[in-house]
């Protein structure tokens, strides 16, 4: 004798195929839309990135009662501790100076400026290298001072960020809007 189930329960096939395509539907949608917002993001994370080193070496360099240094070179940037307080930050060159943390700008991003910028953060001209500190280094001072600076940073779909330094040791990133650069 066969018992006949009476309570049905789970999804059909049917069901399943439906919610499936819907939801592929949606994903061939999306997908290309979070592609070209994509290099915007990777943008606005190294200029937060760049920020956080400054804000770290600034930190590091009041903690140790030492000076601390951003040092930028080709597409990369390293924190170093300046034990000899000489402004001179190379491994080969300075063996007391320590590079405590190396970062790499992401791809698709560089050093540089959109082709409609038209100005730099301060107002004046853009540097050709696109770092406006002395050296291409961001000194903070025990006290928690810095040297003031600014750092440009772009992407493929030339937009551009700047993150600045003041000689208070204060860190802002700016955005170009189109017409100005504005704190984000």
């Amino acid at each position: 004798m066969s018992k006949k189930l009476n309570n049905k329960s789970g999804f059909t096939l049917i069901e399943l195929i439906v919610t499936l395509s819907i939801f592929g539907i949606m994903m061939v949608i999306a997908i290309p839309s979070f592609l070209t917002y994509l290099p915007t993001m990777r943008l606005k994370g190294a200029a937060r990135d760049i920020s956080s080193s400054f804000q770290f070496a600034r930190m590091k360099a009041v903690s140790e009662n030492n000076t601390f240094a951003v040092k930028f070179t080709g597409s990369s940037y390293s924190i170093y501790d300046d034990n000899d307080s000489d402004d001179i930050y190379a491994d080969t060159t300075d063996p007391l100076d320590i590079a405590i943390r190396t970062s790499t700008l992401s791809d698709g991003i560089s050093f540089g400026v959109g082709t409609n910028v038209s100005s730099g953060v301060s107002g004046g001209g853009i540097p050709t290298d696109f770092i406006t500190f002395g050296g291409d280094a961001c000194d903070f001072s025990p006290r928690g001072t810095a040297d003031s600076g600014t750092v440009y940073i772009t992407n493929t779909k030339n937009e551009s960020y700047a993150v600045t330094v003041s000689s208070s040791g204060r860190v802002i990133i700016y955005v170009w809007d189109g017409d100005s650069w504005e704190s984000s």
